[in-house]
């Protein structure tokens, strides 16, 4: 028998606002899937709104946090044009401990895996993610030779499954999509993809930081 797929199962920007609120895709997701693990790449801040403004959006998530189907991972502060790419060491720091804040008030959990807003990152906001004590980057092969230089201290994840393609036949599988419909990997427009995907796979789900 061959072995079981993993299956990461992973998307970008999740805030209240619309469009980055799936709330609706993430309940059909679990009524279909009890056992199932969404990773969101998470803004604390996202067009200028902190998540803890909608206090019952964050409890619903909180909810599925605590039953296990979903994680929250960090994308930046604020969601600019390659944020963390611009940044020296101080601004970087200062920019996760504010995030940290906003969701220590909006009391949602979330672990220390980290993307770059547009996947922009550079050395010094990889010193302040090491000082906050991060597990992961999530990175882009653009910035490969910077994930190598530090691959000892923060393990460098790569997606292999941009979920507006058909998966791969790779017995681990990082998803890449957003919770919104702008790169043709939205949560919407590839939900039934995925869905049939786990029918015919089963695989074993795994949240970001489980690899």
């Amino acid at each position: 028998m061959p072995d079981s797929k993993s299956l990461v199962l992973e998307y970008d920007d999740l805030h209240f606002l619309d469009p980055e609120n799936c709330l609706t895709q993430i309940e059909e997701f679990v009524r279909l899937f009890p056992s199932i693990k969404i990773s969101f790449f998470s803004v604390p801040m996202l067009r200028g709104v902190p998540l803890y403004k909608n206090k019952d959006w964050c409890q619903k998530i909180e909810k599925y946090i605590s039953s296990g189907n979903v994680c929250l991972a960090r994308h930046g502060l604020t969601h600019k044009q390659e944020e963390f790419k611009q940044l020296d060491y101080e601004d970087a720091l200062l920019s996760l401990q504010i995030g940290d804040a906003v969701y220590d008030i909006a009391k949602l959990p979330y672990v220390k895996v980290f993307r770059g807003p547009h996947w922009g990152i550079n050395e010094s906001s990889v010193h302040a993610l090491l000082d906050c004590e991060y597990t992961h980057l999530y990175n882009h092969l653009d910035y490969k030779n910077l994930g190598d230089k530090y691959r000892d201290q923060l393990k460098c994840v790569y997606y292999n499954w941009n979920l507006k393609r058909e998966a791969p036949h790779d017995l681990i599988l990082v998803t890449h999509g957003h919770t919104h419909n702008v790169c043709m990997n939205g949560i919407e427009e590839t939900f039934n993809k995925v869905c049939s995907f786990i029918d015919k796979a089963n695989p074993t789900f795994r949240f970001v930081h489980e690899i």
